[in-house]
């Protein structure tokens, strides 16, 4: 699964960028997702309706399945798109996130409305720029925003090298991981080590282990 950022200012060319791209993968027969993040907020309740209910008594989740769509709202404080995204869209090749620029560990494509604009992405995190002028100063490749193409293969390439290899073994033999529970694994190890004191907020090696008690056995392993 890759997941990219699509950033920049207000009414830069975001939604039109990422329009075109799914276009462009669902062409060449990728499964694409997309995730917008509101930063004022938004709502799928219609007050009176019984979703609108649910959520008002409490429930940390709500979902409406339709005949041919559905709908997730749930709670958060600060959700992470990428960990969002890894588990409501576990069969997608491709997840284009739209904003997000203050998400940390999220590879971008950043959006410049004019020269003067200037990039608010991190450097290390910035994978593209696309810019209908020269972009002085970045690293970045910068691509012309009708260059979807071009900006379709950066994402392809680059979302197999900033893969993250998560191995696994148990009792001694390594279990292969899909694209999906690497990327839930890798979210969910990070998110609870990061959030302990005296730990770097972008550690690039984690090592895990656990050696459970002998018990008696509950079954043998699943088919």
């Amino acid at each position: 699964m890759r997941i990219v950022g699509v950033v920049g200012f207000s009414e830069s060319g975001k939604t039109r960028l990422i329009t075109r791209l799914i276009r462009a993968f669902r062409g060449k027969g990728f499964r694409v997702a997309a995730v917008k993040r509101c930063s004022h907020g938004f709502t799928l309740d219609t007050e009176g309706k019984d979703s609108a209910d649910f959520s008002q008594a409490g429930a940390d989740g709500v979902a409406m399945i339709g005949p041919d769509r559905w709908a997730a709202i749930g709670t958060a404080a600060d959700a992470d798109p990428s960990r969002l995204a890894a588990g409501l869209f576990p069969d997608a090749d491709i997840v284009l996130v739209e904003g997000g620029k203050d998400v940390r560990g999220l590879r971008k494509i950043e959006v410049l409305r004019g020269e003067a604009t200037p990039i608010a992405s991190r450097p290390d995190e910035l994978i593209a720029v696309v810019s209908d002028g020269p972009v002085p100063g970045t690293a970045a490749p910068v691509f012309r925003p009708d260059d979807i193409s071009g900006i379709a293969d950066l994402i392809l390439a680059r979302g197999e090298a900033d893969m993250t290899e998560i191995r696994l073994e148990v009792d001694g033999r390594e279990i292969n991981l899909n694209a999906f529970v690497q990327t839930f694994i890798e979210k969910t190890v990070v998110g609870m080590v990061t959030s302990l004191s005296g730990v770097d907020p972008e550690p690039r090696r984690i090592r895990l282990e656990i050696d459970r008690p002998a018990g008696p056995a509950k079954g043998g392993p699943k088919p």
